[in-house]
């Protein structure tokens, strides 16, 4: 068979992945903002927590965390976009950072943000 390619070659061979979307389409971390956030339908700690809203291309973004104490908006985390990607026709921007450990609680930080429609 030199020279020939057999035909299930030419239909299993992997295909490229989709080009990513582009990382600066997230909102930069400077532009988001936060405020304390509970929700109702979790018991304390767990749904204590941060509400984030940014601007970016004319759109809103919007993303929460809970259970946790800490705004990843400190300093200290060094938050930043890592990966943007498209889920159910939604479009999220996901930031992560440096992990900090106080009183020997450790915090890794991570943000997804949701671009609304």
């Amino acid at each position: 068979m030199i020279g020939l390619v057999p035909i299930f070659t030419v239909f299993n061979t992997p295909q490229s992945p989709a080009p990513a979307a582009d990382i600066g389409q997230c909102p930069a971390t400077a532009d988001i903002n936060s405020t304390p956030y509970t929700d109702p339908d979790l018991p304390a700690p767990y749904g204590e927590g941060y509400q984030y809203t940014a601007p970016a291309n004319g759109k809103t973004w919007t993303g929460q965390t809970a259970g946790t104490n800490d705004d990843y908006l400190a300093p200290e985390y060094e938050l930043k976009p890592q990966e943007i990607n498209e889920r159910n026709g939604k479009t999220h921007c996901d930031y992560g950072g440096k992990r900090v450990i106080k009183n020997g609680e450790v915090a890794d930080p991570y943000l997804r943000l949701t671009k609304l429609k």
